[in-house]
């Protein structure tokens, strides 16, 4: 279940919620009781690990001299 994190117009709580996938994320209620929270979007945590994942998952990009 992914969980997404809010911010009460309110009162500035930030705040995460799990939902399932096609779940409404226009409702969420703040832990206060307040209903006005927007949903933060934020960029996703990516760790590339090792050495060569740029290397062998990219394609060649020989340019042809000969004319």
């Amino acid at each position: 279940m992914p969980t997404y994190e809010f911010i009460c117009k309110e009162c500035g709580l930030r705040f995460t919620k799990s939902y399932h996938f096609g779940e409404n994320l226009d409702k969420a209620i703040c832990p206060n009781g307040h209903m006005n929270a927007q949903r933060i979007y934020s960029p996703p945590s990516i760790i590339f690990k090792g050495n060569g994942w740029y290397i062998t998952d990219s394609k060649s990009h020989k340019k042809n001299t000969n004319s």
